[in-house]
């Protein structure tokens, strides 16, 4: 292996490792920024409207509004996961439902002539009866 070689290969482990503890290896993406600052806005200007001074506690106050915020996100991400299993499990009934249905239809062409006659018939009226017309 040549210098260039080792060289990449002490870089891929330098890049491997996961921190020393002292730095921010990953923080997770924030959602809905605008909707939460709004939250926050709101609060302060209904304090405000009220006539009351502003709160000496605001970092306290920010915290907890976050809090909140964080726990609503939560709850919605559950939901929608919720939501995404219960389509998959209905798409998937619905298509053996399909098939099922597809395979008995071509299993009672096979086993019963009667059956096969009228699948591959249409139902007419001729003289206010019943009849079966063959398919063209």
């Amino acid at each position: 292996m040549g210098v260039v070689g080792v060289a990449l290969r002490g870089f891929g482990k330098a890049l491997a490792k996961k921190g020393d503890g002292k730095r921010i290896t990953r923080v997770p993406i924030a959602d809905r920024l605008t909707a939460r600052r709004k939250d926050t806005e709101k609060l302060f200007k209904i304090r405000q409207d009220a006539g009351n001074k502003p709160s000496t506690k605001i970092g306290e106050t920010v915290k907890k509004v976050s809090k909140i915020n964080t726990e609503y996100d939560k709850k919605v991400k559950a939901i929608d996961t919720r939501n995404k299993k219960y389509k998959r499990k209905v798409i998937g009934a619905g298509a053996a439902t399909i098939g099922g249905a597809v395979g008995a239809m071509e299993v009672g062409k096979r086993k019963s002539p009667k059956f096969k006659k009228f699948v591959e018939s249409s139902v007419t009226i001729k003289d206010g009866k019943l009849k079966l017309k063959p398919k063209k």
